[in-house]
């Protein structure tokens, strides 16, 4: 390869590095109705993302909200939708119109709350959405989980499940599991307070950085509140970086590669010196 190759290519490559640095991802948070969708966005971006209502529904149509992004970059679209099961009379519609929102978001959030026992509407849903080739991912959260029997094993000072509860909400996830035909392992339960406190939005995180291809990871972390990115979370998210990096280099990545690094270096100033750990392990 002649060098005027090379320097285009650390140049293309360097370009893809910033593009993925400030990738603004479109997440759909899907479900029935008072599964606590609003209140699980709210929680994982530390941010009041959507409205909440305890006395009813409030989500009557879609709703696109853009959270972060002060400079015109990055960001995250959440895309809020009328719950399904809200009203029978408008299930069909509700059905198409998840439907046909379906190719242009990046992931899927489908909540199904802890205590729920009826999955009819959601699983009628599901299918008439899937029910060609799935694409997008779709990540199943089990909201509530403080709410699963016996709801007083909940050990409130952790905000975590108790012993009788941690087999309960195993059950639930193979239920939900056996019901939607999908993995366990693409299944996360947690729980969310009205004071602040959270259960398991770290594993939430790293599972959709794990289902995410390797150019939407980052943007995910980055948007995630603070304590809700994990260290695994945040090195998958450099290693998709990195592999993307990588695999556009193709046969060039020896004659490149020195120069790549110190591009994906510089382009994490707040992480700089552990993200040059992490590479020396990935050479």
């Amino acid at each position: 390869m002649k060098e005027v190759n090379q320097e285009q290519l650390i140049k293309d490559i360097s370009e893809r590095i910033k593009k993925i640095r400030s990738y603004t991802p479109k997440v759909g948070v899907f479900g029935n109705s008072g599964v606590g969708k609003s209140s699980l966005c709210n929680a994982l971006f530390g941010k009041d993302v959507a409205k909440i209502s305890d006395v009813k529904a409030c989500t009557r149509k879609p709703q696109e909200i853009l959270i972060g992004s002060a400079d015109g970059e990055g960001g995250i679209v959440l895309v809020d939708v009328p719950g399904i099961g809200e009203d029978p009379k408008h299930q069909e519609e509700y059905t198409e119109l998840y439907k046909s929102l379906v190719p242009e978001l990046d992931l899927i959030l489908w909540a199904i709350k802890a205590d729920d026992r009826n999955y009819a509407s959601g699983l009628d849903a599901y299918a008439a959405i899937f029910s060609g080739k799935k694409e997008t991912p779709v990540i199943f959260v089990i909201t509530q989980t403080d709410k699963t029997n016996d709801s007083e094993d909940w050990e409130h000072e952790k905000y975590s499940p108790g012993e009788s509860q941690l087999k309960n909400i195993a059950v639930k996830e193979n239920d939900v599991s056996r019901r939607f035909k999908t993995p366990a392992s693409n299944i996360v339960s947690i729980a969310v307070s009205k004071k602040g406190k959270s259960y398991n939005l770290a594993s939430l995180v790293e599972l959709v950085v794990e289902a995410l291809p390797n150019e939407k990871k980052y943007s995910f972390t980055r948007e995630a509140k603070e304590e809700n990115v994990s260290q695994q979370a945040r090195k998958s998210a450099e290693k998709g970086i990195w592999d993307s990096a990588k695999e556009m280099a193709g046969e060039a990545w020896d004659a490149v590669k020195d120069k790549v690094v110190d591009a994906l270096i510089t382009s994490a100033p707040k992480i700089i010196s552990t993200v040059g750990r992490w590479i020396k392990n990935w050479f």
